[in-house]
């Protein structure tokens, strides 16, 4: 965890950000770990296809998920 990756957004729902970090592996970006400033809506702040940097904020081994947060990557790189 605290691994920063590069992805590409798959696609915008409402409560986040869905991003492609490697080949058949997606993690979410929730709302609130968008940006550091509260956003409203994922399309506030990107869009589909766009290539973001990421950080592993939590793995969800037995549902293979991944929890990213974009919030924490661009605070430690302003």
């Amino acid at each position: 965890m605290g691994q920063q990756l590069h992805g590409q957004v798959t696609k915008l729902v409402p409560f986040g950000v869905f991003v492609q970090v490697a080949d058949g592996i997606e993690g979410l970006i929730h709302l609130r770990e968008l940006a550091s400033t509260p956003v409203e809506s994922p399309s506030d702040v990107v869009q589909s296809g766009d290539e973001v940097t990421v950080v592993v904020a939590e793995i969800d081994r037995e549902r293979r998920r991944l929890v990213l947060s974009r919030r924490q990557s661009s605070s430690d790189h302003p």
